[in-house]
């Protein structure tokens, strides 16, 4: 099963509680930003420039320089 926004808020606000607020990285980076994307199915869809319902975030954690 896929995450939910829900458990990603708690797994980090637990490892917040426990370490202190820490820098994040990835394995292989440090992260500058967090992209978030709504999709619909993984694909960012618009009907007459209205974006369609997302059921889903994407997300896109952008590496430092």
């Amino acid at each position: 099963m896929t995450m939910k926004i829900s458990s990603v808020i708690n797994c980090l606000k637990a490892a917040m509680e426990k370490h202190g607020d820490l820098p994040l990285y990835t394995f292989d980076s440090d992260i500058k930003a967090l992209d978030i994307a709504p999709c619909r199915d993984g694909t960012q869809r618009t009907t007459d420039g209205v974006p369609e319902k997302p059921n889903e975030l994407v997300l896109e954690f952008v590496p430092c320089d």
